[in-house]
């Protein structure tokens, strides 16, 4: 049968841009387990050891059960929780180390989920351990000492304990949370977003969950302390899945949501139109029927009596009038079959729609941001058709929802909840005490609960006041509360959801614990280890890369001559204002000295076997050669007050994606690289090019000419480059290469200021993670000019060039540059 479908009408729904949530964790590169069902993940034996001993002394601190020791009870210690933080970023920072190295998050996202199933199930097992403690404590007594009033004590003390395994549990789990949490924002966000970007932000978002850290996902303490309490049973007014329905049917009846709602609506609407016209046709072919039954009925009749007498119609008339009606029939019953297939069509599509509607609807509920956007008068962004005296509307009806259903008595008792319920739970339960706020008749159950406890002296008034006053709430206070439970009903709901997809991707992971299984598993490619740095060093470490940086110093010779004339040293003077700090800052770059010379400073940084996917060798000789000089300027901002040589220099950073081979003389170790001998070209400066730019008004420090020489081929043509490079940095097109593979790298283009005139420069940008900090670093490409034979500066050609930015006004531009970008996108 055929029926038309209700559609709420367009015209009274509120169009509004809501945001959808879709975040899930995609695992799919990775290699499965021995099993063909696992993920197998080895974590680090350090780390392991060192957690579970920390964990045991936090489940002793929450529980305040004391220390189990020999034949006496001992203070608990306090869990060295600055310890655990420092082991847990170690790991987690030589993870997405590794994850940028092989240029694949998911490897970092597996360590999460590895931590996650870890401590999760190490707090059950330590929380069995400390019980097992006790037992064992007063079995190792002796027989005489278990019927003593201490041993009753200890064993009330342990039953007390396992009936509160759930309080404890979530307690333990929280601090741990709170823990992963102050390292994620306080390093590792900052670190992954310097190396991969703003990209896996959201799968991390889905991290950030706390509904793992408690048994089994729900926790009716934590709900009311993090989101809102609802009700757990089946005949509970305000069930989750009671307040999902009625948000569902809230946002399908009022709110039209991006073009999916509309797309939705007109599809039903040409749906109805094609049942209506088929049911049109329908009614116009049975009245066909009767019309040719009645014709039949006539004919019969008039082949009687009543026809030969002259009183019935002409029989030809008749069988015309038949005619007709058949042929009308027969083509209606052809526009009805021709309509069918057509209204199966329309009827598909918009289920199909509608399915995707109410799917999209549900991510809709899953983004918190939302109950703001479709309730907040004073919602700040304005969308087209949803304006402040709308969204009031909306917040109406919501309200008026909510006392139809008679469940905002629910939720107010739930956000009233908060500042009462630590004086009677326990012996209350939560549910318990939130029902004697809206039922009299749960009252009466709490009251007979509470007189069972006659020493603790609780009082019914405090409840009984709260439940006046639930009753007698003021409008202009139950709008801003309806909001805020939107919005904590879609978090719950949003991480309900995600507690979910963690679930699942834990149940995934197998974490190796025998020996025997790791070897199988590492033999068959299909192992993955989180180590701490120090646990992955080879016995033999060997070098698989490096960055050279050399500083020369110019003007050497001038100021060897300038301080001797003024009887100085000038052996001293360098080693005490240029040579000794840069060596004080060397340890934080992970930079070696390869040799110190009279007017030169070479350094490396090795990329090892072990430590190739945190070095970041050539991230940090860009820093390590903009701290030198600032090293440099600061001298030269106190030799200006004593009137003594300036330092200028020039440095060159070049990476070799090779080890360097070395050379013994007697007991000298002597490097030889192509990039020692190409950061020596880099730091050059000519005479022609700094005659030419003696008045350099520019921010920029490194500048590279080509003279004109016919028939010169391309490889010769580094030959005839005049490097300007004064207080400035190179940086070689393959140290480039690495330096975006290192870490994430963003670009902006600006109108900047040249000694030949204003032109359109490229920067690109990114953070460098160093420690617990970020090191921002800017890069500018530059294109080689022809400098003409009359010594002007001619056009740009194709040869490009990169310096490492030093001028603060210049990090200044590309911060304002990056904002702007961002808005605008």
């Amino acid at each position: 049968m055929m029926e038309r479908t209700a559609v709420p009408s367009a015209g009274r729904r509120a169009r509004i841009n809501l945001k959808t949530y879709s975040a899930d964790l995609p695992l799919g590169t990775l290699a499965i387990g021995v099993d063909n069902i696992h993920f197998d993940v080895f974590l680090s034996p350090r780390f392991v050891e060192f957690t579970r001993a920390y964990l045991l002394d936090l489940v002793r601190q929450t529980s305040k059960l004391p220390h189990f020791s020999g034949l006496e009870w001992r203070p608990s210690k306090p869990p060295e929780t600055s310890t655990f933080k420092k082991y847990l970023t170690e790991l987690m920072q030589a993870s997405l180390g590794r994850a940028k190295y092989e240029k694949n998050i998911e490897l970092d996202l597996l360590l999460r989920l590895s931590l996650v199933k870890f401590l999760t199930q190490e707090i059950g097992n330590q929380f069995a351990n400390l019980v097992l403690e006790g037992k064992e404590w007063i079995r190792h007594r002796g027989t005489a000492y278990e019927c003593t009033e201490q041993a009753h004590v200890v064993k009330a003390r342990l039953a007390e304990l396992q009936a509160d395994r759930r309080n404890i549990f979530r307690q333990v789990g929280q601090q741990v949370y709170q823990m992963l949490m102050e390292v994620e924002e306080n390093t590792l966000a900052k670190s992954r977003r310097a190396l991969f970007g703003e990209e896996p932000a959201e799968c991390y978002d889905l991290l950030k969950n706390r509904l793992v850290f408690v048994e089994g996902g729900k926790d009716d303490s934590l709900y009311l302390e993090q989101y809102v309490l609802l009700g757990n049973y089946s005949r509970d007014q305000d069930r989750i899945e009671t307040i999902d329905a009625l948000l569902l049917d809230f946002l399908r009846e009022f709110v039209l949501a991006g073009d999916h709602g509309e797309e939705m609506s007109e599809a039903w609407k040409s749906h109805n139109t094609q049942v209506d016209a088929a049911l049109s046709t329908r009614g116009e072919l049975a009245r066909l029927e009767e019309e040719r039954e009645g014709l039949l009925r006539r004919m019969e009749r008039g082949e009687g009596l009543l026809s030969r007498v002259g009183w019935h119609a002409n029989p030809a008339t008749l069988r015309a009038a038949l005619a007709d009606a058949e042929n009308r029939h027969k083509h209606l019953q052809q526009k009805l079959e021709e309509l069918g297939p057509r209204l199966e069509a329309a009827k598909q599509k918009a289920e199909f729609l509608t399915e995707q509607y109410q799917s999209r609807l549900a991510d809709y509920l899953n983004q918190p941001e939302n109950a703001r956007r479709l309730f907040d008068p004073n919602w700040p962004g304005e969308e087209a058709g949803a304006g402040s005296e709308t969204r009031a509307q909306l917040l109406a009806e919501w309200i008026s929802r909510l006392r139809q259903r008679d469940l905002l008595v629910h939720v107010l008792a739930s956000y009233e909840l908060r500042n009462l319920y630590r004086d009677y739970c326990p012996p209350v339960h939560l549910q318990q005490l939130k029902k004697a706020l809206v039922f009299r008749e749960e009252l009466k159950h709490v009251e007979e609960i509470l007189k069972q406890f006659p020493a603790r002296r609780f009082s019914l008034t405090r409840i009984e006041d709260l439940a006046k006053k639930l009753r007698r709430y003021p409008p202009d206070e139950i709008r801003p509360i309806a909001i805020r439970f939107a919005e904590d009903f879609m978090r719950l709901r949003r991480d309900l959801r995600d507690y979910q997809r963690l679930a699942a991707g834990v149940e995934r992971i197998n974490l190796i614990r025998s020996e025997r299984t790791r070897e199988l598993s590492r033999l068959n490619n299909s192992l993955y280890e989180f180590l701490l740095p120090e646990e992955s060093q080879p016995a033999e470490d060997r070098v698989v890369s490096h960055a050279v940086i050399k500083a020369d110093v110019r003007g050497s010779t001038k100021i060897t001559e300038d301080l001797f004339a003024r009887g100085l040293n000038p052996a001293s003077h360098l080693s005490l204002n240029l040579y000794e700090p840069v060596k004080r800052i060397l340890e934080r770059y992970g930079a070696a000295k390869v040799f110190i010379e009279g007017d030169a400073i070479v350094l490396a940084i090795f990329e090892t076997e072990s430590n190739r996917s945190r070095q970041r060798a050539v991230a940090k000789a860009c820093l390590l050669a903009r701290e030198i000089l600032a090293v440099s300027q600061a001298y030269n901002d106190r030799a200006q007050a004593s009137n003594l040589p300036r330092l200028e220099l020039g440095l060159g950073i070049a990476y070799q994606h090779s080890p360097p081979t070395y050379w013994m003389d007697s007991d000298s170790r002597i490097m030889i690289s192509k990039a020692l001998n190409l950061s020596d070209r880099l730091s050059g400066c000519s005479k022609v090019a700094r005659r030419l730019l003696a008045q350099n008004a520019s921010l920029f420090k490194l500048f590279l000419f080509q003279t004109m020489m016919e028939g010169a081929a391309e490889e010769e043509a580094d030959e005839f480059l005049i490097r300007f490079n004064m207080n400035g940095v190179e940086l070689n097109e393959e140290g480039f290469a690495k330096l975006s593979q290192e870490i994430s790298l963003g670009s902006t283009e600006a109108e900047c200021l040249m000694p030949w005139g204003r032109e359109r420069t490229i920067f690109h940008f990114g953070e460098v993670p160093i420690g617990d900090s970020l090191e921002p670093i800017v890069i500018r490409k530059g294109f080689v000019r022809q400098l003409l034979p009359d010594g002007k500066i001619g056009a740009p050609g194709t040869h490009t060039y990169y310096e490492v930015c030093t001028s603060a006004k210049i990090y200044e531009l590309v911060e304002a540059l990056e904002r702007h970008d961002v808005r605008k996108g």
